[in-house]
Protein backbone atom coordinates (compact mmCIF):
# COMPACT_ATOMS: atom_id res chain seq x y z
CA UNK A 1 0.00 0.00 0.00
CA UNK A 2 1.02 3.47 -1.10
CA UNK A 3 -0.05 6.87 -0.11
CA UNK A 4 0.36 9.23 -3.21
CA UNK A 5 0.71 12.34 -1.81
CA UNK A 6 1.37 14.64 -5.21
CA UNK A 7 -1.83 13.40 -7.24
CA UNK A 8 -4.48 16.20 -8.29
CA UNK A 9 -6.92 14.57 -6.47
CA UNK A 10 -5.26 14.35 -3.21
CA UNK A 11 -3.97 18.26 -3.39
CA UNK A 12 -8.20 18.68 -4.47
CA UNK A 13 -9.08 16.67 -1.05
CA UNK A 14 -6.23 18.30 1.67
CA UNK A 15 -6.68 22.19 -0.07
CA UNK A 16 -10.56 21.78 1.07
CA UNK A 17 -10.18 20.40 4.43
CA UNK A 18 -7.47 23.51 4.90
CA UNK A 19 -9.72 25.79 3.77
CA UNK A 20 -12.43 24.62 6.07
CA UNK A 21 -10.42 24.44 9.09
CA UNK A 22 -9.59 28.08 8.10
CA UNK A 23 -12.92 29.03 8.24
CA UNK A 24 -13.20 27.23 11.36
CA UNK A 25 -10.77 28.85 13.24
CA UNK A 26 -11.77 32.41 12.20
CA UNK A 27 -15.16 31.35 13.79
CA UNK A 28 -13.50 29.90 16.68
CA UNK A 29 -11.76 33.63 17.31
CA UNK A 30 -14.95 35.01 16.87
CA UNK A 31 -17.09 33.19 18.82
CA UNK A 32 -14.05 33.37 21.86
CA UNK A 33 -14.16 37.53 21.56
CA UNK A 34 -17.74 37.82 21.77
CA UNK A 35 -17.65 35.45 25.50
CA UNK A 36 -14.54 38.07 26.34
CA UNK A 37 -16.91 40.78 25.93
CA UNK A 38 -19.84 38.95 27.72
CA UNK A 39 -17.21 38.36 30.77
CA UNK A 40 -16.32 42.03 30.46
CA UNK A 41 -19.66 43.11 30.87
CA UNK A 42 -20.46 41.06 33.90
CA UNK A 43 -17.26 42.04 35.42
CA UNK A 44 -17.93 45.87 35.05
CA UNK A 45 -21.60 45.12 36.13
CA UNK A 46 -20.15 43.26 39.24
CA UNK A 47 -18.25 46.36 40.15
CA UNK A 48 -20.55 48.73 40.04
CA UNK A 49 -19.22 50.28 36.80
CA UNK A 50 -21.75 49.78 34.31
CA UNK A 51 -25.55 49.36 34.97
CA UNK A 52 -26.27 49.92 30.76
CA UNK A 53 -28.13 47.37 29.08
CA UNK A 54 -26.20 45.08 27.63
CA UNK A 55 -26.51 43.06 24.06
CA UNK A 56 -24.24 40.23 24.07
CA UNK A 57 -24.50 39.93 20.43
CA UNK A 58 -22.61 41.57 17.49
CA UNK A 59 -23.99 43.96 15.47
CA UNK A 60 -24.11 41.86 12.45
CA UNK A 61 -26.40 38.89 14.40
CA UNK A 62 -28.93 41.76 14.28
CA UNK A 63 -28.68 42.07 10.77
CA UNK A 64 -28.65 38.12 10.09
CA UNK A 65 -31.84 38.01 12.15
CA UNK A 66 -34.63 37.99 9.71
CA UNK A 67 -32.16 34.40 8.19
CA UNK A 68 -33.31 32.89 11.57
CA UNK A 69 -36.73 32.16 10.31
CA UNK A 70 -37.68 28.50 9.70
CA UNK A 71 -39.88 26.88 6.73
CA UNK A 72 -41.17 23.31 5.75
CA UNK A 73 -39.33 21.63 2.85
CA UNK A 74 -41.30 18.92 1.84
CA UNK A 75 -40.84 15.06 2.73
CA UNK A 76 -36.90 16.57 4.05
CA UNK A 77 -37.29 18.53 6.96
CA UNK A 78 -40.17 20.29 9.04
CA UNK A 79 -38.55 23.04 10.37
CA UNK A 80 -34.87 24.56 9.14
CA UNK A 81 -34.07 28.07 9.69
CA UNK A 82 -33.56 30.31 6.29
CA UNK A 83 -29.69 30.78 7.11
CA UNK A 84 -29.34 26.64 7.07
CA UNK A 85 -30.32 26.71 3.70
CA UNK A 86 -28.45 29.41 2.67
CA UNK A 87 -25.27 27.84 4.57
CA UNK A 88 -25.58 24.36 2.96
CA UNK A 89 -26.11 26.32 -0.64
CA UNK A 90 -22.63 27.84 -0.34
CA UNK A 91 -21.37 24.50 1.15
CA UNK A 92 -22.43 22.49 -1.84
CA UNK A 93 -21.33 25.50 -4.01
CA UNK A 94 -17.71 25.30 -2.33
CA UNK A 95 -17.76 21.94 -3.11
CA UNK A 96 -18.16 21.66 -6.84
CA UNK A 97 -15.96 24.72 -7.27
CA UNK A 98 -12.87 22.60 -5.48
CA UNK A 99 -14.04 19.64 -7.31
CA UNK A 100 -13.56 21.75 -10.59
CA UNK A 101 -10.92 23.55 -9.79
CA UNK A 102 -8.76 22.87 -6.74
CA UNK A 103 -5.42 23.15 -6.04
CA UNK A 104 -5.95 26.48 -7.77
CA UNK A 105 -2.49 26.40 -9.11
CA UNK A 106 -1.60 28.83 -11.70
CA UNK A 107 1.42 27.53 -14.36
CA UNK A 108 3.32 30.09 -16.07
CA UNK A 109 2.65 29.65 -20.27
CA UNK A 110 -1.15 29.09 -19.44
CA UNK A 111 -3.37 31.52 -20.72
CA UNK A 112 -6.66 29.62 -19.53
CA UNK A 113 -7.76 27.06 -17.33
CA UNK A 114 -7.44 23.39 -18.27
CA UNK A 115 -9.97 21.07 -16.51
CA UNK A 116 -8.89 17.24 -15.99
CA UNK A 117 -10.11 14.05 -17.96
CA UNK A 118 -13.28 12.69 -16.58
CA UNK A 119 -11.16 9.96 -15.39
CA UNK A 120 -10.00 12.07 -12.53
CA UNK A 121 -13.02 13.88 -11.71
CA UNK A 122 -14.76 10.46 -10.02
CA UNK A 123 -11.87 10.46 -7.46
CA UNK A 124 -11.53 14.07 -6.83
CA UNK A 125 -15.31 13.69 -5.84
CA UNK A 126 -14.72 11.04 -3.81
CA UNK A 127 -11.79 12.67 -1.77
CA UNK A 128 -13.88 15.55 -1.22
CA UNK A 129 -16.30 12.98 -0.12
CA UNK A 130 -13.66 10.95 2.13
CA UNK A 131 -13.08 15.17 3.82
CA UNK A 132 -16.72 15.69 4.69
CA UNK A 133 -17.17 12.11 6.21
CA UNK A 134 -14.00 13.36 8.41
CA UNK A 135 -16.43 16.03 9.45
CA UNK A 136 -18.97 13.60 9.86
CA UNK A 137 -16.99 11.75 12.61
CA UNK A 138 -16.40 15.36 14.31
CA UNK A 139 -20.24 16.49 13.98
CA UNK A 140 -21.23 13.56 15.67
CA UNK A 141 -19.17 13.81 18.83
CA UNK A 142 -20.57 14.55 22.54
CA UNK A 143 -17.36 15.61 23.69
CA UNK A 144 -14.55 17.66 22.05
CA UNK A 145 -12.25 20.03 22.35
CA UNK A 146 -13.60 21.52 19.25
CA UNK A 147 -17.15 22.30 20.55
CA UNK A 148 -15.45 23.96 23.56
CA UNK A 149 -13.75 26.46 21.26
CA UNK A 150 -16.72 27.04 19.06
CA UNK A 151 -19.96 27.25 21.50
CA UNK A 152 -21.58 24.50 19.35
CA UNK A 153 -23.38 21.88 20.99
CA UNK A 154 -24.26 18.21 20.56
CA UNK A 155 -27.83 18.92 19.46
CA UNK A 156 -26.89 21.82 17.39
CA UNK A 157 -24.93 20.18 15.06
CA UNK A 158 -26.22 16.67 14.56
CA UNK A 159 -28.72 18.54 11.52
CA UNK A 160 -25.03 19.36 9.93
CA UNK A 161 -24.13 15.81 10.68
CA UNK A 162 -26.66 14.33 8.52
CA UNK A 163 -26.23 16.82 5.52
CA UNK A 164 -22.73 16.97 4.91
CA UNK A 165 -22.43 13.42 5.37
CA UNK A 166 -25.44 13.25 3.09
CA UNK A 167 -23.27 15.72 0.57
CA UNK A 168 -20.29 13.25 0.69
CA UNK A 169 -22.43 10.37 -0.23
CA UNK A 170 -23.79 12.13 -3.02
CA UNK A 171 -20.01 13.00 -3.83
CA UNK A 172 -19.08 8.99 -3.47
CA UNK A 173 -21.79 8.58 -6.19
CA UNK A 174 -19.60 9.81 -9.55
CA UNK A 175 -16.86 7.75 -8.42
CA UNK A 176 -18.90 4.54 -7.70
CA UNK A 177 -20.47 4.28 -10.62
CA UNK A 178 -17.46 5.31 -13.05
CA UNK A 179 -15.66 2.37 -11.73
CA UNK A 180 -18.67 0.06 -11.84
CA UNK A 181 -18.50 0.48 -15.64
CA UNK A 182 -14.44 0.71 -15.45
CA UNK A 183 -14.66 -2.84 -13.89
CA UNK A 184 -17.13 -3.91 -16.11
CA UNK A 185 -15.69 -3.47 -19.53
CA UNK A 186 -11.96 -5.09 -18.71
CA UNK A 187 -14.06 -8.40 -19.09
CA UNK A 188 -17.29 -7.68 -19.46
CA UNK A 189 -18.40 -10.38 -16.79
CA UNK A 190 -20.98 -8.57 -14.40
CA UNK A 191 -19.81 -9.61 -11.52
CA UNK A 192 -16.88 -7.55 -12.14
CA UNK A 193 -18.53 -4.91 -11.89
CA UNK A 194 -18.30 -4.87 -8.28
CA UNK A 195 -15.97 -7.34 -7.42
CA UNK A 196 -13.23 -7.86 -10.42
CA UNK A 197 -9.82 -7.30 -8.07
CA UNK A 198 -9.55 -6.18 -4.50
CA UNK A 199 -9.67 -2.57 -5.32
CA UNK A 200 -13.05 -3.09 -6.88
CA UNK A 201 -14.22 -5.33 -3.66
CA UNK A 202 -13.23 -3.70 -0.54
CA UNK A 203 -14.55 -0.37 -2.33
CA UNK A 204 -18.08 -2.17 -3.15
CA UNK A 205 -18.11 -2.62 0.38
CA UNK A 206 -17.32 0.38 1.71
CA UNK A 207 -19.83 1.88 -0.39
CA UNK A 208 -22.82 -0.80 0.78
CA UNK A 209 -21.52 0.22 4.22
CA UNK A 210 -22.18 3.93 3.55
CA UNK A 211 -25.38 3.14 2.01
CA UNK A 212 -26.69 1.49 5.01
CA UNK A 213 -26.20 4.98 7.14
CA UNK A 214 -28.17 6.37 4.57
CA UNK A 215 -30.96 4.20 4.45
CA UNK A 216 -31.15 4.12 7.86
CA UNK A 217 -31.03 8.00 8.62
CA UNK A 218 -33.95 9.19 8.04
CA UNK A 219 -36.48 10.80 10.52
CA UNK A 220 -38.88 7.50 10.52
CA UNK A 221 -36.49 5.23 10.89
CA UNK A 222 -34.68 7.53 13.97
CA UNK A 223 -37.63 8.11 15.75
CA UNK A 224 -39.43 4.92 15.34
CA UNK A 225 -36.79 1.98 15.59
CA UNK A 226 -34.18 4.17 17.19
CA UNK A 227 -32.29 0.94 18.48
CA UNK A 228 -31.95 -0.22 15.00
CA UNK A 229 -31.12 2.94 13.66
CA UNK A 230 -28.14 3.01 16.56
CA UNK A 231 -26.77 -0.27 15.57
CA UNK A 232 -26.84 0.22 11.62
CA UNK A 233 -24.86 3.33 12.20
CA UNK A 234 -22.24 1.65 14.44
CA UNK A 235 -21.84 -1.43 11.85
CA UNK A 236 -22.34 0.53 8.65
CA UNK A 237 -19.16 3.14 9.98
CA UNK A 238 -17.24 0.33 11.13
CA UNK A 239 -17.62 -1.64 7.60
CA UNK A 240 -16.89 1.89 6.07
CA UNK A 241 -14.11 3.00 7.55
CA UNK A 242 -12.35 -0.47 7.35
CA UNK A 243 -13.06 -1.11 3.42
CA UNK A 244 -12.46 2.52 2.40
CA UNK A 245 -8.80 2.55 4.08
CA UNK A 246 -8.23 -1.32 1.97
CA UNK A 247 -9.83 0.56 -0.81
CA UNK A 248 -7.33 3.77 -0.74
CA UNK A 249 -4.48 4.06 1.66
CA UNK A 250 -4.88 7.69 1.59
CA UNK A 251 -7.92 7.56 3.59
CA UNK A 252 -6.17 6.58 6.69
CA UNK A 253 -4.85 10.47 6.05
CA UNK A 254 -8.60 11.57 6.41
CA UNK A 255 -10.34 9.02 8.39
CA UNK A 256 -7.77 8.15 11.57
CA UNK A 257 -7.72 11.50 13.02
CA UNK A 258 -11.59 12.34 13.26
CA UNK A 259 -11.54 8.62 14.25
CA UNK A 260 -8.87 9.13 17.62
CA UNK A 261 -11.04 11.94 18.03
CA UNK A 262 -14.51 9.87 17.89
CA UNK A 263 -13.00 7.30 19.73
CA UNK A 264 -11.59 9.64 22.90
CA UNK A 265 -15.35 11.09 23.15
CA UNK A 266 -16.50 7.00 23.60
CA UNK A 267 -14.12 7.12 25.96
CA UNK A 268 -14.73 9.93 27.69
CA UNK A 269 -18.46 9.07 27.76
CA UNK A 270 -17.75 5.94 29.30
CA UNK A 271 -15.94 7.31 32.12
CA UNK A 272 -18.79 9.50 32.97
CA UNK A 273 -21.60 6.58 32.46
CA UNK A 274 -19.74 3.74 34.15
CA UNK A 275 -17.43 5.44 36.51
CA UNK A 276 -18.58 8.58 37.90
CA UNK A 277 -20.57 7.67 40.86
CA UNK A 278 -24.39 7.99 40.17
CA UNK A 279 -27.00 6.84 43.05
CA UNK A 280 -30.43 6.45 41.80
CA UNK A 281 -32.49 7.87 44.65
CA UNK A 282 -36.27 7.54 43.54
CA UNK A 283 -38.29 6.75 40.59
CA UNK A 284 -42.19 6.94 40.75
CA UNK A 285 -45.13 8.18 38.85
CA UNK A 286 -45.35 11.88 38.94
CA UNK A 287 -48.46 11.90 36.75
CA UNK A 288 -51.27 9.06 36.39
CA UNK A 289 -51.75 7.58 32.83
CA UNK A 290 -55.07 8.67 32.13
CA UNK A 291 -57.52 8.30 28.93
CA UNK A 292 -56.69 12.21 28.34
CA UNK A 293 -52.80 12.36 29.41
CA UNK A 294 -50.10 9.78 28.82
CA UNK A 295 -48.34 9.52 32.32
CA UNK A 296 -45.31 11.13 33.81
CA UNK A 297 -42.81 9.46 35.13
CA UNK A 298 -40.27 10.66 37.90
CA UNK A 299 -36.57 9.72 38.76
CA UNK A 300 -34.57 11.70 41.33
CA UNK A 301 -30.44 10.84 41.08
CA UNK A 302 -27.14 11.68 42.12
CA UNK A 303 -24.93 12.20 40.17
CA UNK A 304 -21.19 13.68 40.31
CA UNK A 305 -21.41 14.35 36.59
CA UNK A 306 -23.43 17.31 37.47
CA UNK A 307 -20.90 19.79 38.96
CA UNK A 308 -20.86 21.56 35.64
CA UNK A 309 -24.67 21.66 35.16
CA UNK A 310 -26.07 24.64 33.36
CA UNK A 311 -29.71 25.76 33.43
CA UNK A 312 -31.73 23.68 29.56
CA UNK A 313 -28.65 21.37 29.83
CA UNK A 314 -30.00 17.63 29.23
CA UNK A 315 -28.10 14.41 30.09
CA UNK A 316 -28.44 11.19 28.46
CA UNK A 317 -30.05 7.95 30.07
CA UNK A 318 -29.81 4.31 29.54
CA UNK A 319 -31.94 1.83 32.03
CA UNK A 320 -32.29 -1.69 32.99
CA UNK A 321 -34.52 -3.81 35.33
CA UNK A 322 -32.30 -5.97 37.60
CA UNK A 323 -33.76 -9.26 36.48
CA UNK A 324 -33.10 -9.07 32.96
CA UNK A 325 -30.08 -11.84 31.46
CA UNK A 326 -27.02 -10.56 31.05
CA UNK A 327 -27.01 -10.80 27.43
CA UNK A 328 -30.40 -8.16 27.96
CA UNK A 329 -28.51 -6.50 30.62
CA UNK A 330 -25.92 -5.20 28.21
CA UNK A 331 -28.08 -4.75 24.94
CA UNK A 332 -30.45 -2.25 27.46
CA UNK A 333 -27.25 -0.26 29.15
CA UNK A 334 -26.08 0.51 25.61
CA UNK A 335 -29.21 2.24 24.27
CA UNK A 336 -28.70 5.91 25.49
CA UNK A 337 -31.54 8.21 25.24
CA UNK A 338 -31.62 11.79 25.71
CA UNK A 339 -33.61 13.89 28.70
CA UNK A 340 -34.31 17.09 29.65
CA UNK A 341 -32.95 17.69 33.53
CA UNK A 342 -36.35 19.25 34.48
CA UNK A 343 -34.66 20.28 38.57
CA UNK A 344 -31.14 20.74 39.38
CA UNK A 345 -31.08 21.05 43.49
CA UNK A 346 -27.69 23.57 44.32
CA UNK A 347 -25.35 22.62 46.24
CA UNK A 348 -24.51 20.69 43.07
CA UNK A 349 -21.62 23.57 42.16
CA UNK A 350 -20.03 26.96 43.54
CA UNK A 351 -21.83 30.05 41.81
CA UNK A 352 -19.64 31.43 38.78
CA UNK A 353 -16.56 33.27 39.98
CA UNK A 354 -18.17 36.45 38.50
CA UNK A 355 -21.17 36.51 41.09
CA UNK A 356 -21.91 38.58 43.68
CA UNK A 357 -24.97 38.93 46.15
CA UNK A 358 -26.26 42.07 46.81
CA UNK A 359 -26.57 41.98 51.01
CA UNK A 360 -30.29 42.29 52.14
CA UNK A 361 -31.40 42.62 56.01
CA UNK A 362 -34.63 41.35 55.12
CA UNK A 363 -33.80 37.43 52.97
CA UNK A 364 -34.14 35.39 56.46
CA UNK A 365 -36.02 32.79 54.05
CA UNK A 366 -34.40 28.91 54.34
CA UNK A 367 -31.62 29.63 56.81
CA UNK A 368 -31.18 26.03 58.48
CA UNK A 369 -29.57 23.48 56.37
CA UNK A 370 -31.52 20.01 55.74
CA UNK A 371 -29.03 17.43 55.13
CA UNK A 372 -29.74 15.07 52.27
CA UNK A 373 -29.73 12.36 54.98
CA UNK A 374 -32.09 13.52 56.90
CA UNK A 375 -34.85 13.92 54.50
CA UNK A 376 -35.89 9.78 53.89
CA UNK A 377 -38.94 10.85 51.97
CA UNK A 378 -36.64 12.84 48.92
CA UNK A 379 -39.63 14.93 48.91
CA UNK A 380 -38.57 17.70 46.84
CA UNK A 381 -39.76 20.35 48.99
CA UNK A 382 -37.13 19.81 51.08
CA UNK A 383 -34.74 19.60 48.87
CA UNK A 384 -35.50 22.92 47.52
CA UNK A 385 -35.24 24.72 51.20
CA UNK A 386 -31.64 23.13 51.35
CA UNK A 387 -30.61 24.54 48.35
CA UNK A 388 -31.90 27.86 49.49
CA UNK A 389 -30.19 27.91 52.43
CA UNK A 390 -27.11 26.94 50.46
CA UNK A 391 -28.09 29.45 48.69
CA UNK A 392 -28.37 32.19 51.10
CA UNK A 393 -26.16 31.42 53.51
CA UNK A 394 -22.49 33.14 52.20
CA UNK A 395 -20.26 31.32 55.02
CA UNK A 396 -21.05 27.98 53.26
CA UNK A 397 -17.80 26.47 51.59
CA UNK A 398 -17.85 25.49 48.27
CA UNK A 399 -17.00 21.58 49.89
CA UNK A 400 -20.21 22.04 51.61
CA UNK A 401 -22.25 23.58 48.26
CA UNK A 402 -20.27 20.70 46.39
CA UNK A 403 -21.44 17.39 48.54
CA UNK A 404 -24.67 16.53 46.52
CA UNK A 405 -25.60 16.85 42.77
CA UNK A 406 -28.99 15.91 42.71
CA UNK A 407 -31.20 16.74 39.69
CA UNK A 408 -34.45 14.91 38.57
CA UNK A 409 -35.93 14.02 35.33
CA UNK A 410 -39.83 14.13 34.28
CA UNK A 411 -40.24 11.80 31.07
CA UNK A 412 -43.54 11.63 29.80
CA UNK A 413 -44.40 7.94 28.04
CA UNK A 414 -44.76 9.16 24.65
CA UNK A 415 -42.38 6.29 23.29
CA UNK A 416 -41.20 2.98 23.62
CA UNK A 417 -38.31 3.48 26.09
CA UNK A 418 -40.47 5.81 27.92
CA UNK A 419 -43.28 3.47 28.41
CA UNK A 420 -41.08 0.65 30.09
CA UNK A 421 -39.84 3.31 32.54
CA UNK A 422 -43.70 4.54 33.42
CA UNK A 423 -44.01 0.74 33.70
CA UNK A 424 -40.88 0.34 36.04
CA UNK A 425 -41.76 3.28 37.60
CA UNK A 426 -45.85 2.00 38.58
CA UNK A 427 -44.78 -1.50 39.19
CA UNK A 428 -41.75 -0.35 41.35
CA UNK A 429 -39.18 -2.51 39.78
CA UNK A 430 -35.55 -2.55 40.24
CA UNK A 431 -33.25 -0.99 37.91
CA UNK A 432 -29.85 0.09 36.66
CA UNK A 433 -29.60 3.15 35.39
CA UNK A 434 -26.84 5.00 34.00
CA UNK A 435 -26.53 8.96 32.99
CA UNK A 436 -23.91 10.38 30.80
CA UNK A 437 -23.91 14.41 30.72
CA UNK A 438 -25.00 17.04 30.80
CA UNK A 439 -24.83 18.13 27.63
CA UNK A 440 -26.15 20.94 25.72
CA UNK A 441 -26.15 24.83 25.35
CA UNK A 442 -24.80 27.54 28.07
CA UNK A 443 -27.46 29.97 27.56
CA UNK A 444 -26.80 33.69 28.27
CA UNK A 445 -30.49 34.54 29.22
CA UNK A 446 -28.84 36.79 32.54
CA UNK A 447 -27.57 39.33 30.31
CA UNK A 448 -31.18 39.94 28.87
CA UNK A 449 -33.70 42.71 30.91
CA UNK A 450 -36.68 39.50 29.42
CA UNK A 451 -36.76 35.93 29.63
CA UNK A 452 -39.42 34.59 27.41
CA UNK A 453 -40.27 30.48 27.52
CA UNK A 454 -42.81 29.05 25.19
CA UNK A 455 -43.44 25.27 25.74
CA UNK A 456 -45.87 22.60 24.36
CA UNK A 457 -46.19 19.72 26.92
CA UNK A 458 -43.20 17.82 28.41
CA UNK A 459 -41.21 20.52 26.56
CA UNK A 460 -41.74 22.69 29.54
CA UNK A 461 -38.72 20.92 31.35
CA UNK A 462 -35.49 23.16 30.33
CA UNK A 463 -37.79 26.25 30.39
CA UNK A 464 -38.22 24.90 34.21
CA UNK A 465 -34.33 25.24 34.65
CA UNK A 466 -34.16 28.60 33.23
CA UNK A 467 -37.25 30.25 35.28
CA UNK A 468 -35.97 28.31 38.50
CA UNK A 469 -32.36 29.44 37.94
CA UNK A 470 -33.20 32.77 37.41
CA UNK A 471 -35.39 33.68 40.66
CA UNK A 472 -33.30 32.29 42.76
CA UNK A 473 -30.03 33.84 41.79
CA UNK A 474 -32.10 37.68 41.49
CA UNK A 475 -33.68 36.16 44.85
CA UNK A 476 -30.26 35.86 46.17
CA UNK A 477 -29.48 39.14 45.05
CA UNK A 478 -26.62 37.88 42.29
CA UNK A 479 -26.04 41.46 40.61
CA UNK A 480 -24.73 40.57 37.02
CA UNK A 481 -28.28 38.63 36.39
CA UNK A 482 -30.27 41.40 34.68
CA UNK A 483 -33.10 39.50 34.27
CA UNK A 484 -36.12 40.76 35.89
CA UNK A 485 -39.17 40.12 34.04
CA UNK A 486 -39.92 36.48 33.11
CA UNK A 487 -42.91 34.88 30.54
CA UNK A 488 -44.13 31.35 30.34
CA UNK A 489 -46.41 30.32 28.14
CA UNK A 490 -47.16 26.67 28.59
CA UNK A 491 -49.74 24.89 26.49
CA UNK A 492 -50.92 21.50 27.44
CA UNK A 493 -53.87 18.84 26.52
CA UNK A 494 -54.99 18.57 30.23
CA UNK A 495 -54.33 20.03 33.58
CA UNK A 496 -53.61 16.55 34.84
CA UNK A 497 -49.88 17.20 33.18
CA UNK A 498 -48.87 20.13 35.38
CA UNK A 499 -49.57 18.64 38.91
CA UNK A 500 -46.10 17.10 37.99
CA UNK A 501 -44.76 21.05 38.63
CA UNK A 502 -47.04 22.52 40.32
CA UNK A 503 -44.93 22.55 43.62
CA UNK A 504 -42.13 24.27 41.47
CA UNK A 505 -44.20 26.72 40.40
CA UNK A 506 -45.60 27.99 43.40
CA UNK A 507 -41.99 28.16 44.89
CA UNK A 508 -41.07 30.48 42.18
CA UNK A 509 -43.59 32.62 43.33
CA UNK A 510 -42.47 32.33 47.31
CA UNK A 511 -39.00 33.25 45.90
CA UNK A 512 -39.97 35.87 43.67
CA UNK A 513 -42.15 37.86 46.35
CA UNK A 514 -38.97 37.83 48.93
CA UNK A 515 -35.98 38.35 45.99
CA UNK A 516 -33.50 41.08 46.67
CA UNK A 517 -33.43 41.81 42.97
CA UNK A 518 -36.81 42.14 42.30
CA UNK A 519 -38.36 39.93 39.03
CA UNK A 520 -41.57 39.56 37.93
CA UNK A 521 -43.26 36.38 36.47
CA UNK A 522 -46.10 36.61 33.93
CA UNK A 523 -47.30 32.67 34.00
CA UNK A 524 -49.51 32.32 31.02
CA UNK A 525 -51.48 28.56 30.83
CA UNK A 526 -53.19 27.39 27.91
CA UNK A 527 -55.16 24.21 28.03
CA UNK A 528 -56.80 22.80 24.85
CA UNK A 529 -58.68 20.01 25.27
CA UNK A 530 -60.99 20.57 28.58
CA UNK A 531 -63.90 22.47 28.55
CA UNK A 532 -64.16 26.05 28.62
CA UNK A 533 -65.04 27.92 32.25
CA UNK A 534 -62.92 25.79 34.44
CA UNK A 535 -61.37 27.29 37.43
CA UNK A 536 -58.08 28.54 36.52
CA UNK A 537 -54.68 26.62 37.83
CA UNK A 538 -53.05 28.15 40.72
CA UNK A 539 -49.91 29.33 40.38
CA UNK A 540 -50.33 30.57 37.40
CA UNK A 541 -51.75 34.69 36.44
CA UNK A 542 -54.15 33.20 33.31
CA UNK A 543 -55.97 29.89 32.21
CA UNK A 544 -57.24 29.63 29.14
CA UNK A 545 -59.36 26.75 27.86
CA UNK A 546 -59.81 25.08 24.82
CA UNK A 547 -57.42 27.40 22.83
CA UNK A 548 -54.14 27.83 21.53
CA UNK A 549 -51.95 30.93 21.97
CA UNK A 550 -51.47 33.51 19.30
CA UNK A 551 -47.80 33.71 19.65
CA UNK A 552 -47.99 37.86 18.42
CA UNK A 553 -50.38 38.31 21.05
CA UNK A 554 -48.13 36.98 23.67
CA UNK A 555 -44.99 38.64 22.79
CA UNK A 556 -46.98 42.03 22.74
CA UNK A 557 -47.74 41.52 26.72
CA UNK A 558 -44.14 42.09 27.12
CA UNK A 559 -43.91 45.33 28.55
CA UNK A 560 -39.56 45.70 27.00
CA UNK A 561 -39.42 44.59 23.48
CA UNK A 562 -36.09 44.55 22.92
CA UNK A 563 -33.26 42.73 24.95
CA UNK A 564 -35.33 39.76 24.93
CA UNK A 565 -34.03 36.25 25.01
CA UNK A 566 -36.37 33.90 23.93
CA UNK A 567 -36.44 29.71 24.71
CA UNK A 568 -39.12 27.10 23.16
CA UNK A 569 -39.86 23.37 23.21
CA UNK A 570 -42.28 21.87 21.79
CA UNK A 571 -43.24 20.46 18.45
CA UNK A 572 -41.88 21.78 15.39
CA UNK A 573 -44.99 23.69 14.41
CA UNK A 574 -44.89 25.32 17.60
CA UNK A 575 -41.62 25.88 18.02
CA UNK A 576 -41.66 27.35 14.00
CA UNK A 577 -44.46 29.91 14.96
CA UNK A 578 -42.66 31.03 18.21
CA UNK A 579 -39.37 31.28 16.08
CA UNK A 580 -40.47 33.55 13.33
CA UNK A 581 -42.42 35.53 15.69
CA UNK A 582 -39.45 36.18 17.64
CA UNK A 583 -36.65 36.42 14.71
CA UNK A 584 -39.88 39.31 12.88
CA UNK A 585 -39.27 41.39 16.27
CA UNK A 586 -35.17 40.89 15.92
CA UNK A 587 -34.79 39.25 19.31
CA UNK A 588 -32.54 36.07 19.98
CA UNK A 589 -33.83 32.93 20.31
CA UNK A 590 -32.60 29.51 21.32
CA UNK A 591 -34.91 26.35 20.68
CA UNK A 592 -34.18 22.49 21.51
CA UNK A 593 -34.61 19.53 19.44
CA UNK A 594 -33.99 15.71 19.93
CA UNK A 595 -33.20 14.84 16.28
CA UNK A 596 -30.71 12.05 16.66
Amino acid sequence: MEIRTTTVFHMAGYSYAIFCWGLFSLYCIGYQVKQWRIFWHRRQKLNKLDDKAFDPCFPWEHWLRPLDRVVSIPFVTEMIAVKHIVGMCLFVIVNVIFILFAPFKWTDGFTSFRFEAIGLYDRRCAFMGMVNWAFVFILASRNSILTSMSGFTFESIIPYHRWVARVGLLEFIPHFVWRMYKGYIVNYVVADTLFCDLEQTSGTICMFGFLLLFVTSFSFVRRRFFEFFYYAHLIGIVVAIIFACIHEPACFLYFIPAVILWVADRAWRSYQSWLVPMVLLKMDTAVTKTETQEGISRMLFDYAGMTGYQPGQYVFLALARKKANAWWLRWRMANWHPITVSEVFPGNKAPDAAEKRVPHHSDEAGRHSISLEGTTSLDTNSLRRRASAWADEESQTKHSRDQHKVASLHIKALGGFSRDLLRHADEGSEVYVKVDGPYGPRLAYQDYQVLACYAAGIGITPALTLIKDCVERRASGVSTVSTSYVQLVWVVRSTEETLAFHDQILYWRDRAAKAILPVTLDLQLYVTREPRGEKSVSGFDRTRYGQRPQMDECMNTIPVQHHVCVHTCGSDAFMSSVINEASRRGWHHHHETFEF
